[in-house]
C-alpha cells in the first residue's frame, strides 16, 4: 500500500513539474508566439502597399507593411498585432482602414514573419521610437499624424510604448482592443486554467515580469484620446482587464465592450467600426 502510495506521488509531482515546465520553459513563450510564414500579402486584397524595413538600435531589422491610404491621407495608423502568428494573419483587422483615407504601417516584431532577432516585452516596447523614426524618414510630412492601434498584447504593448514616447511624438489616438491589464496579471490568470498548476499559481506568478506595469503605464499618458475596444465573451483576456484600464486612463476616454464578441472579434461589428474611424478623426 506504503508503495503504491509513493508511486502515486511520484506521478502527481512529475505531472506538476511537467505542466510547469511547459509554461515556464521561457516566460516570453507565454506572451510571444512566432510564426515565419507570410500566408498573405496585400496585394492579394488589393491593396496598395510598400515593404518597409525598420532598423532597430539593438541591431535587428523589423519587417512591415505600409498600407497606402485613399487621398486625401488624413494620418497614420500604427499596428501592433497580438502574441501568436505574423502580420499576415491579422492583416484583416485593419486593411480595412486605407479605403478611409489612412495610412496603416503593420510590423512583425522580432522574430516574426521576415523580422530579425527574438522577442521579448522590453525590446517589443524598445523597437517602437525606431518604427517612428523610420516613418518620419518615409512619410510626407502631412501624413506624419500618428496613431496607434494594439490588440491583445499588442495592446499592452502600445500602451507602454505611447507612454515612453509621447514626450518626442505628439500621438493623435490610442486604440486597444482585447489588450490585458498586466503581464503577472495574465499569466496568473492563465495559469490558473491549468488544473495541476492552479494551486501553485499565487507563488509562480512572480516568475513573470510586473514590468512594465500597463495600469501605471495608461495613467501616465496626457492628453492623448483613448479608445478601449473588448469583446463581452472574451475568453482569453476577460473584460474586468477592459474595466481596469478605462479606470486608470485619463480624459478623453472611451470604453465599449462589444455584446457578443469573443477575443479580438469586436472589429467585425461595423458600429465598432464607425467607433474607431471617430476616434482617429479627433
Amino acid at each position: 500500500m506504503r508503495g503504491n502510495t509513493l508511486k502515486s506521488r511520484r506521478i502527481v509531482n512529475w505531472l506538476i513539474n511537467m505542466s510547469v515546465f511547459l509554461l515556464l520553459s521561457g516566460c516570453s513563450g507565454l506572451f510571444f508566439v512566432p510564426d515565419r510564414q507570410l500566408i498573405l500579402e496585400p496585394d492579394r486584397l488589393k491593396l496598395d502597399f510598400e515593404d518597409i524595413f525598420v532598423r532597430t538600435n539593438d541591431q535587428q531589422k523589423l519587417h512591415g507593411w505600409l498600407l497606402k491610404g485613399d487621398a486625401p491621407v488624413k494620418g497614420t495608423v500604427i499596428f501592433l498585432h497580438g502574441n501568436a502568428q505574423n502580420i499576415s494573419y491579422h492583416i484583416a483587422s485593419v486593411r480595412w482602414l486605407p479605403k478611409h483615407g489612412y495610412n496603416v504601417f503593420l510590423y512583425d516584431y522580432q522574430g516574426y514573419g521576415n523580422s530579425t532577432g527574438k522577442a521579448s516585452i522590453d525590446n517589443s516596447i524598445d523597437n517602437f521610437s525606431s518604427v517612428i523614426e523610420t516613418l518620419d524618414r518615409t512619410l510626407p510630412k502631412d501624413q506624419q499624424q500618428y496613431s496607434v492601434f494594439g490588440q491583445s498584447l499588442g495592446g499592452a504593448l502600445a500602451i507602454a510604448a505611447v507612454a515612453k514616447n509621447q514626450s518626442t511624438t505628439s500621438f493623435q489616438s490610442l486604440i486597444v482592443d482585447s489588450a490585458f491589464s498586466g503581464f503577472r496579471t495574465i499569466a496568473k490568470e492563465k495559469m490558473q486554467e491549468l488544473l495541476l498548476v492552479r494551486p501553485f499559481s499565487g507563488a509562480l506568478q512572480y516568475l513573470f515580469t510586473s514590468q512594465p506595469n500597463i495600469l501605471e503605464e495608461i495613467a501616465s499618458i496626457e492628453s492623448t484620446p483613448i479608445l478601449i475596444l473588448q469583446g463581452e465573451n472574451d475568453k482569453i483576456v476577460p473584460p474586468t482587464h477592459a474595466q481596469n484600464l478605462y479606470a486608470r486612463a485619463n480624459e478623453p476616454k472611451q470604453l465599449h465592450i462589444q455584446a457578443g464578441a469573443r477575443h479580438i472579434q469586436s472589429l467585425a461589428s461595423q458600429t465598432v467600426r464607425a467607433l474607431v474611424l471617430e476616434q482617429l478623426s479627433q
